[in-house]
């Protein structure tokens, strides 16, 4: 009896090798598009972690209470708001506020921006403003349609969390 077990030809293992380079560049651009979309929609999720936490915050006694946190509460209810990881004096302050912060999220607040997965500018800053104990959270710089592209970022852009 002989065996006809020759394998595949080199015609047949180039076709194959072709065939999978065509689907692969077809199906790259829409696999790195999903993977920017899952970005933003985590960086969304951490705003809205961070406002779930300063909501949290603003309305504890203990942090009602506290002369150090005023000046930061006072900010957050201002019309700017106050930008929570480049305000050197809260990032350096033993508050109430910054405790119960960092106890919400679960990481220091000075680690807010190294959390950011989405495509962002070099000035990327998160913005906390309050306004009769409603928390509007802002992620500046950021491109929140997932295109990665965060050089002409637009507050339109920005991903923010009401």
């Amino acid at each position: 009896m002989k065996r006809n077990n020759t394998g595949f030809s080199l015609v047949e293992l180039i076709i194959v090798i072709a065939i999978m380079a065509i689907a692969i560049g077809v199906m790259a651009p829409q696999l790195i598009k999903y993977i920017e979309k899952t970005n933003v929609s985590s960086d969304t999720q951490l705003a809205d972690t961070i406002r779930t936490g300063v909501a949290l915050a603003i309305v504890d006694v203990e942090v009602q209470n506290d002369e150090a946190s005023r000046p930061y509460l006072d900010l957050m209810a201002s019309a700017n708001g106050m930008n929570v990881n480049d305000n050197t004096s809260f990032l350096n302050s033993d508050c109430v506020l910054k405790t119960s912060l960092e106890e919400s999220f679960g990481f220091p607040i000075n680690e807010i921006m190294s959390q950011i997965r989405s495509a962002h500018g070099i000035e990327c800053d998160c913005n906390v403003r309050t306004n009769n104990n409603v928390v509007r959270v802002t992620f500046t710089c950021t491109d929140s349609t997932g295109q990665k592209d965060a050089s002409s970022s637009t507050p339109e852009n920005d991903i923010t969390v009401d």
